[in-house]
């Protein structure tokens, strides 16, 4: 039971490391949260707690929230310990959040974060952070404009003296409050926020090679179709839906196994979900879309663009591989997910979710299993992107464009594999171009009148 036990606690905390960059990519426009960090280097090693007065007002959606949380760094570079505390709000009512743990013996810093969700009103104040010298004895660790009462304006970007911003999303404001009683607060707002992955406006349902796929459907214009990376979904492209519907019929599909489509059993591959994709689009009537995958989806777009060529008017590949070892992929990366394979074995007769997990992690170590040749056969024009820091390497990134007939190859600068979300306008405008230049290649030319 203990090795269950720690198993399952090394499992999470590696899946944990794998995935932040993306969960706190493809939260980025539906929450946002203020922070700032403490040096608590005097206090290592002792018990620490947090609170703050939080107010959410649900009028707007029933499903906004807020949370509060304590993250620790350690001296030493790693991660240290966090703790999280949200509460479904009470509506229009303050309440006291608090957190609470002990300091690492190596602890560097804390830092102290409010978070906000969807849209509605939500009211911050009276952030407090404070350490045991003894069992009764609390001690305040300063914290700046820790109740919001500095005189000085806002920033531009509302942000109040002392603290900043976890991402610019314009659809949250900010601006000081002031109640009855003349006692200042952080007044944030979310408006007009679409929860893209679970918006019930856009999202349908289709049951096609024998799975029951989620997807949603914004705009008008030639189909795209938008496919997510290993273990995300819809969500991951919350920063790209509204760019792209401006001038395409953009349908974003979560791949089997993940998001809200179904589960299913058995061997996972990207010949799989190009089979998937080939029937949604003739689910939905549709002779041939443009494709934009990122990671896994832009393999499942090169397997499409060999597997059913009349379906794909063009491809933009982000982030994608022939294979999976040290030539294609960053030595770190693929070790961590051996770990994850081996640890997501003992634990997946136990979860289903971690069954999944060991499904979907199986697939990123054994597949694709494509080699340069082949993808000469491609005809469709294609879009090879890759982040200048992405975990794969720039020379396989160059070596799949350049075994594509009339293929462009673009190296995002100062960005990772996560590139859609943490320059999306960098990534949207790389795209249209592309698809803007594809579109003037194909188009018939017009035949000069006769005099």
């Amino acid at each position: 039971m203990d090795i269950q036990k720690g198993a399952v606690l090394m499992l999470l905390a590696l899946l944990m490391s794998l995935t932040a960059s993306a969960q706190v990519g493809s939260q980025v426009s539906v929450s946002q949260g203020i922070y700032q960090k403490v040096d608590v280097k005097p206090y290592a090693g002792l018990p620490y707690r947090l609170s703050a007065r939080i107010k959410v007002d649900t009028v707007q959606s029933n499903k906004a929230h807020a949370w509060l949380l304590a993250s620790v760094k350690r001296t030493d570079k790693r991660s240290g310990s966090f703790e999280y505390m949200r509460d479904n709000a009470v509506a229009n009512k303050w309440r006291t959040y608090s957190v609470a743990g002990k300091l690492d013996k190596q602890a560097d810093s804390i830092t102290v974060f409010a978070g906000y969700y969807m849209n509605g009103k939500f009211s911050l104040d009276d952030f407090k952070l404070e350490v045991a010298r003894s069992k009764d004895d609390w001690q305040t660790v300063p914290l700046v404009n820790a109740t919001f009462e500095d005189p000085t304006p806002l920033t531009a970007t509302g942000l109040p003296v002392g603290w900043q911003q976890s991402a610019p999303v314009p659809a949250f404001t900010r601006q000081l409050g002031t109640e009855p009683s003349g006692n200042h607060f952080l007044a944030v707002q979310g408006r007009g926020i679409i929860h893209y992955g679970r918006n019930p406006k856009a999202g349908q349902y289709a049951t096609v090679n024998g799975v029951k796929l989620y997807y949603e459907a914004y705009g008008q214009g030639e189909p795209l179709l938008l496919l997510h990376g290993n273990g995300e979904s819809i969500s991951s492209f919350m920063n790209q839906i509204e760019a792209l519907a401006k001038e395409y019929r953009v349908i974003a599909v979560d791949t089997r196994d993940q998001g809200q489509s179904g589960h299913t059993s058995g061997k996972l591959t990207y010949d799989l979900f190009a089979d998937d994709m080939h029937a949604l689009l003739d689910k939905l009537g549709l002779p041939a879309a443009h494709i934009v995958g990122w990671s896994d989806g832009g393999n499942t777009g090169l397997s499409m663009a060999l597997r059913y060529p009349q379906q794909v008017r063009s491809l933009v590949t982000m982030g994608a591989n022939l294979y999976a070892d040290t030539t294609s992929i960053d030595a770190k990366m693929l070790k961590e997910v051996r770990q994850m394979y081996y640890l997501s074995a003992l634990v997946a007769p136990f979860s289903s979710k971690f069954k999944r997990a060991h499904r979907l992690t199986a697939m990123l170590l054994h597949y694709p299993q494509l080699t340069p040749t082949q993808l000469h056969a491609i005809k469709a024009p294609v879009l090879v992107l890759a982040g200048e820091k992405d975990i794969i390497k720039e020379a396989h990134t160059r070596l799949l464009a350049e075994s594509i007939p009339g293929a462009q190859v673009v190296i995002l600068p100062k960005v990772s594999h996560y590139a859609p979300q943490e320059n999306p306008a960098l990534f949207n405008e790389t795209v249209l171009r592309f698809l803007h230049a594809t579109a003037e290649k194909n188009a018939p030319k017009q035949m000069d009148a006769k005099p």
